[in-house]
């Protein structure tokens, strides 16, 4: 009996604990800023340096779009565009061809 208490005790934590995370999967998420997941056409703004940039897909009505993606997945970008990779362990997990948005 004990056992079937701490499941079901169990199960109810993990309901409460899923529901409780907050939308983690609406526009406003951080998965939903993440560079990762931007389109062609999206913009982009680099909230860090130019030496270790930190982007995040911004619309681009906002005055802090900086970047739109001209592609994905390319390994040479036209000439006036700006080449964006994110790595990990070494690796390149993707890249994307960066034009800059001109000034509002």
């Amino acid at each position: 009996m004990k056992a079937v208490t701490l499941l079901v005790a169990a199960i109810i934590a993990g309901v409460w604990w899923y529901s409780s995370r907050g939308n983690t999967t609406g526009p406003d998420s951080e998965a939903a800023k993440a560079p990762a997941v931007a389109e062609v056409g999206d913009c982009v703004q680099n909230k860090g340096s130019d030496g270790s940039p930190d982007m995040e897909v911004i619309g681009c009505s906002n005055a802090k779009a900086e970047y739109k993606v001209a592609s994905k997945f390319e390994s040479e970008c036209k000439p006036g565009q700006s080449q964006y990779q994110e790595t990990r362990r070494g690796r390149v997990q993707f890249e994307m061809c960066l034009e800059p948005v001109a000034p509002k």
